[in-house]
């Protein structure tokens, strides 16, 4: 993992996903371009350093963030574009937000999220759920450091 001033970006090749509406009970595929996307969720030490904010109820550098709403992730997306010398993806005019989504950073779809998450697995999870992941079962209702479970392939 790259220090707190920089995401360390994983290429992610073409393929298709079967994602799902539990709702609806309905599922389709989408077929997904080469994309890159971050090997952690963002740490509340880069969002400090981008934003000059720090939202989250936990405290901790290596933590993740947590505590913004989506249009405080867009803003995020295109501060850090702005940084690195890349166009903002994001348009925000009033209450809309327009998505071009070439050039800098932005949030993955749905699809692009399952599609990385799974990593060409078959299966809900890629390994024994305690050591791939916090959750409500074994985070003591604490957040934890990111990179500090298996990473799947």
């Amino acid at each position: 993992m790259g220090d707190d001033r920089t995401l360390d970006m994983i290429a992610i090749a073409a393929g298709r996903v079967t994602v799902s509406d539990r709702r609806t009970r309905s599922h389709w595929s989408v077929d997904l371009a080469p994309y890159q996307l971050a090997a952690v969720p963002v740490t509340q030490a880069l969002y400090a350093r981008v934003t000059g904010r720090r939202p989250s109820a936990a405290r901790g550098d290596r933590l993740p963030v947590e505590s913004v709403s989506w249009r405080d992730a867009v803003r995020f997306c295109n501060s850090l574009s702005r940084q690195q010398g890349l166009p903002p993806v994001y348009r925000l005019d009033g209450d809309g937000v327009e998505c071009d989504a070439t050039g800098g950073y932005r949030l993955p779809t749905e699809a692009e999220w399952e599609y990385a998450c799974r990593a060409g697995t078959t299966g809900p999870r890629y390994g024994p759920l305690d050591e791939i992941a916090w959750y409500r079962g074994n985070a003591d209702g604490q957040p934890h450091p990111v990179a500090d479970r298996q990473p799947n392939a």
